[in-house]
């Protein structure tokens, strides 16, 4: 492992960068990358946490439709009446 002393650190650095202020515009620069980056994983993340809601929502809404299961026919007051046999739902039925 090789350990560097302050001085040698900010030599080369002036060296790359040539003075302070462009020292502090690379730095600034690199934060400005760490926030975008930060931002991007995070939006990427509720994207992909929304994508598995909707989807979730979905099979749910899939998993629990009631397909009506209607009863034998009935008569009162001269129209016929069917029931679902689970909810109850009644439809008004023609005969021909």
């Amino acid at each position: 492992m090789m350990l560097f002393l302050r001085y040698q650190v900010e030599e080369f650095a002036f060296k790359k960068w040539g003075s302070a202020e462009e020292l502090d515009k690379e730095w600034e620069k690199r934060v400005e990358e760490k926030k975008k980056k930060k931002t991007k994983k995070f939006e990427e993340g509720l994207r992909e946490l929304r994508r598995k809601t909707r989807e979730g929502i979905y099979q749910k809404r899939k998993d629990e439709e009631h397909h009506h299961e209607f009863g034998g026919v009935e008569d009162s007051d001269g129209t016929s009446v069917q029931r679902c046999k689970e909810c109850g739902f009644e439809i008004e039925v023609e005969e021909f």
